[in-house]
Formats: C-alpha cells, structure tokens, sequence
C-alpha cells in the first residue's frame, strides 16, 4: 500500500521558475518508490508577479496527483501602498519593484513598515493559508510525512505548524541558504535579522530531517548547528533522466559558433568578463563578428550596466539579450548552442539549476567561477572548463579553442544527478522519520 507525503512547495506548475523543479521531480518519482505525494502549493493568480506559466509540467505527474493551492494575500504590497502613501505618491502609485529595496540610499522609516512585512520573506502571505489547509489534509488523509521546500522559508514554518500540531514527521529541504543567504538580499533594515534567526533555528531543531542540495551548504548548517549535525542530509538537484532534449535541424557550419547562458542575470552574476574577453578577440581581428554569438536567454537586472561594452562597434552583431521563454523553447535554444556558458560568483553555498539543465542537453560547459560550492562540483565530477572571471586572457583562450574546434568535451549526464536516483536518496530518509 502507497505511504502518503504531504510536500509543500510555493513553487511548483505551472509556475516556471527555476525553484519548481526540484519539487516537482521529486513528486514525479516518489510514487516508483511506494510513497503518494499530496501537493500543496501556490495558487498562481494570487501572485503579484507569477511571470511565465507552464501547465505542461504537470503532465510528467502521476495521474490522480493531488494538488491544493491557496493564496499568497501579499501582505508587502498592502505595506508598500502604505509606505507610498507616506513618501506623497498617492494610493494609486504602483508599489515598487523588489529591486528597489536595493537601492543606493539609506533605509528610512518607511522602509521599516515594508520589511516587517517580509518576515521571514515577501511570501509570507502564504503562510497563513497554506498551513491551515496543510492541517485539513493531515486529518482527512493518513499522511506518514511531511516535505517543505524552501525558498521562500515561509512553506517550512508553515510546515512546522503542521508537524508540531499534528505530530507527522517532517523533513525540511533547503534549496538555497535562508540567514547566511547574501546572494539575494532581501531587506534594507537589519532590525528584524534577530528573529529571522530565531525562526531559522526553530526549523531546524523541530524538523526531524533537513536536506541541503550543496556540500558547502550541509557544512555550513552543521557548523552553525553543531548539536544538530546529525540531521544534516546532502541531496543534490539533478535532471530529468526521460526529458527528451529537441536536437537541432541542419549541420551547426551554417552558422555562427554560438555560445548561450540561459538564465537570470543579477546579483553577482556579471557577464563584463566574457564581453570583454569577445570584444578583445574582435578588435584584434582574432574573431569576425560573424562568425559568434553570445546569447544571454533570460531575464537581466539592470542591463544598462553592460551596454557599453557591445551597444556600440562590432560586438552589437555578436551579442544578444533575449527575454525568458517557454521551458522546451529554452532547452531547443541550448541545444542547438556549440558552448553553454555559467557564469556564479560570490555564492559559496550554492550551485545555479542550469548546470543541470546544460548537464541534460550534454553540451560543452565554459564556467566563469570563483570558488565555493559550483566550482568545487564542476572540478570533482569534470563538468566544465572553468576560468575564474578576473582572468580575461584565458577566457579568451577559452573562446578561441571552442570556435577553432577545441571546445571542452561534453560532461555526458552523470548518474548521481539523475532525479530517479535522488528521489530514492529522499525516500530513504522519509522511511527514516516515519517509522
């Protein structure tokens, strides 16, 4: 007889970020290894910024998948429209992007009322509802555990609500670093940081297992939780071992040597080195125009910073940003790339989701990476060639190999990165906690 797990993720489809997969690979396998997940998740309309929707990842689940959403009621836009208020813009003003929390100049009181409104992050309008409808399930169904995922951290202290009151096992997945994540700065004021640790600790001490997708980031919860090291767990994100990756039609000598990053560009991921490095090979005659593209598919925060090194002269014919697409739109993008391009610095814990993705496609890798947790896969297992960003002459070296033909070989698709082989890594350990 099936075993049943309540999962709660805030990100799953047809939501299309980069979060959902690991919750929704995880829920595809589970029922291969005698366990049922009852999906609790995000109702997407309620979101302020749902961005793509994709309800074709949907299809990969069992059928009769059970899936509850509730609201995010967005209790920061409510505060924003105060602070606004506040700052003379009026109601009507449209509250300010996330962006603009990072600003240049220095928080004020009204960036206090704002920040209280995001503990522990701007999805704590989930909470509310998400435990509440994680309590009705866990008495109408015999559930033997529970999964939150995080980010946001608001699904963990929803399920700790639950466990604590219900008494079902739990197990708590960390994708990403919650008080020691400076990668994405959350709040403009620090007086809330106590808490945000208060409530970091309380998950960990009340979980009965927590999962960690990075050595570098298992570590750090241990050193910080030295009592609680035991219930450290590494499992790493993987890829789709089934997913059909689309192939390119035609020979790739019909067209410029092309070079992709998919993804997101903001924080600490900077793509001056290697538009430097592609401007230096075309002013030197090294490299027509013509005969490159870099493509960057993705969303970018504040592009304007990068503009000069190719709006203008030659490398405005080599260099494109393209908006986010559709996920099989993306992997075809790859696909019919020659060099997948990662580019992750100053993030110790962390391994971006596209290594996984380039990893399926089994494409050659160039990696701009400056220690921590990415390169320090990318050496073990020899995904990538890597060169840390300050050294432009070796990126250039880099290039000119892959465009001459000598580009690093493909990684191929590792087992211990297949999400069949993870989610059974998972289920040990759920079978650990509901004894």
């Amino acid at each position: 007889m099936m075993r049943k797990l309540l999962l709660l993720a805030y990100h799953f489809p047809p939501l299309t970020t980069s979060g959902m997969y690991r919750s929704l690979e995880f829920a595809r396998f589970l029922p291969e290894f005698g366990w049922e997940p009852l999906v609790l998740t995000v109702r997407p309309e309620t979101m302020r910024e749902p961005g793509i929707l994709d309800p074709q990842p949907l299809g990969l689940l069992s059928p009769g998948t059970r899936i509850e959403r509730t609201s995010d009621v967005q209790p920061l836009q409510a505060a924003l429209r105060l602070r606004n208020r506040f700052a003379g813009g009026g109601e009507g003003q449209p509250a300010p992007p996330a962006s603009a929390a990072l600003a240049e100049e220095p928080p004020d009181w009204r960036d206090w009322i704002s920040d209280l409104f995001s503990l522990p992050d701007r999805q704590v309008g989930w909470f509310p509802g998400a435990a509440a409808a994680a309590l009705g399930l866990l008495e109408r169904e015999t559930v033997s555990a529970i999964y939150s995922s995080s980010p946001p951290a608001s699904g963990h202290l929803a399920a700790l609500a639950a466990s604590r009151l219900s008494g079902v096992p739990w197990v708590a997945d960390f994708r990403d670093p919650w008080v020691t994540n400076d990668f994405v700065p959350l709040r403009r004021t620090g007086f809330l940081d106590p808490i945000d640790r208060c409530l970091e600790g309380r998950v960990v001490s009340d979980a009965d297992r927590l999962v960690l997708n990075t050595e570098e980031l298992r570590s750090d919860f241990r050193e910080r939780y030295p009592d609680l090291a035991w219930k450290f767990v590494t499992i790493p994100n993987g890829f789709d071992p089934e997913e059909e990756i689309p192939r390119p039609n035609g020979p790739s000598g019909t067209r410029p040597f092309t070079i992709t990053h998919a993804g997101t560009l903001y924080g600490h991921r900077d793509p001056t080195p290697i538009l430097e490095a592609l401007s230096a090979l075309v002013a030197r005659g090294d490299l027509r125009p013509s005969e490159i593209r870099l493509r960057f598919l993705g969303s970018v925060a504040g592009p304007e910073r990068w503009s000069p090194a190719f709006a203008a002269g030659p490398l405005s014919e080599s260099v494109r940003f393209e908006p986010k697409v559709a996920r099989a739109d993306a992997l075809r993008a790859l696909a019919s790339s020659d060099l997948l391009l990662l580019i992750q610095t100053g993030t110790e814990l962390q391994v971006p989701r596209k290594l996984f993705e380039y990893l399926a496609v089994g494409k050659p890798i160039l990696a701009l990476v400056s220690g921590g947790a990415t390169e320090n896969l990318l050496r073990k297992d020899g995904l990538a060639e890597i060169v840390h960003p300050d050294r432009r002459e070796e990126i250039e070296r880099a290039i000119l190999r892959a465009v001459r033909g000598a580009a690093p070989p493909s990684p191929g698709r590792p087992a211990r990165f297949d999400f069949r082989n993870l989610t059974r890594d998972l289920v040990g350990l759920l079978e650990e906690v509901a004894r």
